[in-house]
Parts: C-alpha cells; sequence; structure tokens
C-alpha cells in the first residue's frame, strides 16, 4: 500500500477534498466507492483497502472526483500480473459503472473486524437480561413460598363461611328443625344453629282476615309493628348478629309467616277459646 499510496498522495486528496467541500458520504455517492475505503485512502490504512491493485484504482478515482490529475500524483508502476489478472470480482452496478469488485475473503476479514465491538456488546446486553430475569424469577417464587402458608389459612377459614352463606343467607332459605309449642305461654320456639352471623327476611302475608303483626328483637326493640289486612304482605329485615326474633299476631290463622323463604309451621294451636296473641320465638344461634 506504502508503495501505491504515499502519505503525501493521502494528504493531498484530503485537502483537495476540503477544498470542494465533499464529505466522505457525499464522495461515495460520487464514485460509488464505499465510505470506509476512502476514509482509508486518506488515512494510508493499507489493512481495511482491498489489495493493493483496488487500492490505486480507488485513489484514482478519487482524484478525479476531487478535481486532480492521477497521472500528476502516481508514476506508472508495473503491476503483479496475478493481481492485475485476476478480474474475478469485476461487476456492473445498477447505475451502469463497471466496477472491479473486491477480494470478498478479504472484505470479509475487514467487515468482521468492523462486527467484533457489537457483537461484544450484543453478548453483554443478553447476560444482562438473563441476570434480571433470574433475580426476578428468584424474588417472584420467593414470595409465593413466603405466602403459601397464609394462603392456605385463608382458604381454611373462608370455606366454612362460605357454605355457611349459600345455605343460610337471606336469600337461600333455612331449615328451622323441630318446633317446641307451650300452650300456657301462646308461644312456638324455634332454636336454629349456625344462623347467628346472618341477615334474614321474614315474610307476613294476610289471609282469611286481618290480623295484628309484630316484630321484636330480643332486647324488645320494635322492628315492625302494623295491621296486616288479609291483602296486605309486609318483609321485615332481621339485621345478622341477632339472637332472638319475637313475633307476635292476634289471628293466627289470618296471617302466614316465612323465614329465608321457609314457612313458619305453628303446631298444636289450641282452637277453643282461641289466643288472642300469639308469639313465635326464633332462637338463632352461631
Amino acid at each position: 500500500m506504502a508503495e501505491y499510496l504515499a502519505s503525501e498522495v493521502s494528504q493531498q486528496l484530503r485537502e483537495a477534498r476540503l477544498e470542494k467541500g465533499y464529505t466522505i458520504d457525499q464522495l461515495a455517492e460520487m464514485t460509488k466507492i464505499q465510505p470506509r475505503f476512502l476514509q482509508a485512502i486518506e488515512d494510508g490504512d493499507q489493512d481495511v483497502l482491498p489489495g493493493q491493485f483496488y487500492a490505486r484504482a480507488f485513489a484514482k478515482q478519487f482524484a478525479e472526483a476531487v478535481g486532480l490529475n492521477p497521472d500528476d500524483l502516481f508514476d506508472e508502476v508495473q503491476f503483479d500480473p496475478q493481481v492485475t489478472s485476476n478480474l474475478s470480482h469485476a461487476h456492473r452496478d445498477e447505475d451502469g459503472v463497471v466496477r472491479a469488485g473486491v477480494n470478498n475473503s478479504e472484505d470479509f476479514k475487514s467487515r468482521f473486524r468492523g462486527f467484533i465491538p457489537r457483537i461484544w456488546i450484543a453478548i453483554i446486553v443478553v447476560a444482562i437480561l438473563l441476570v434480571a430475569w433470574f433475580v426476578v424469577t428468584r424474588a417472584s417464587s420467593g414470595s409465593n413460598s413466603s405466602n403459601g402458608g397464609n394462603q392456605v389459612e385463608v382458604a381454611s377459614s373462608s370455606v366454612p363461611q362460605s357454605s355457611v352463606v349459600s345455605s343460610s343467607s337471606a336469600n337461600g332459605g333455612i331449615n328451622l328443625g323441630t318446633a317446641t309449642t307451650n300452650t300456657a305461654q301462646l308461644t312456638t320456639t324455634y332454636t336454629v344453629s349456625g344462623q347467628l352471623a346472618n341477615t334474614h327476611t321474614i315474610v307476613a302475608k294476610g289471609q282469611n282476615g286481618g290480623s295484628m303483626f309484630k316484630v321484636t328483637d330480643g332486647t324488645g326493640k320494635v322492628l315492625y309493628n302494623a295491621w296486616l289486612n288479609q291483602t296486605d304482605e309486609k318483609s321485615v329485615e332481621i339485621p345478622a348478629n341477632t339472637a332472638i326474633v319475637n313475633i307476635q299476631v292476634s289471628q293466627v290463622s289470618h296471617v302466614n309467616l316465612t323465614i329465608n323463604n321457609q314457612h313458619i309451621d305453628l303446631p298444636n294451636l289450641p282452637t277453643n277459646p282461641a289466643p288472642t296473641t300469639w308469639n313465635v320465638v326464633l332462637n338463632l344461634n352461631k
């Protein structure tokens, strides 16, 4: 390279380009020579250029593009016949310009050297991503394992509550069991387990005539108190944690009672004389 393109020639080419105001990329567009080869000509970097023959040819095109006479820059030299006759890489570009071509093996080596920094950057980026993925995966796994016991406890405590709500909520019916009737005290009592924590709905429908209808809780608080005509229907909501509900009716045969859509039976009621007021007591236990 140094034999065919002295440092003085490289300097003259650089100065001529700068005087023309051309950038390397502009010069590459004009000469159809890759920018890295043009830069190598200016820098005298023979390792980048694709052989001595092509280095001289590129330099001549460089000189013509910047307005210099190549014959004034280069002495005629007898080239190595093996080099000058090797035109196996010659080709015609899309713009119609015939190019001698380059040795692909040498061009590949130079391109590979240029890719080495990019390869190392890619390897480092992949390594960082793998480390981040590993850290996130381990952290997620540790969080799941540490919370495993709490999840089991929540599941075990919620299952019985869910089963209670589904079978004994205000809209899901209720198992009253067997009633106990005390005719002396004019009372029918139901004792129901597992219902204290739930809300309930008592519905009274008038039939065959009117009746007084009153509902109180165990503290004596009145939840409902009014006359029920035979065509009336009244709903009374019983709050959760109400342990005792007392229902009073003046004419038992004139009232149809339900709790959570479950009929409240009043067995063994005296018929003679008929009671003036009858009590239905609901004991709602845990």
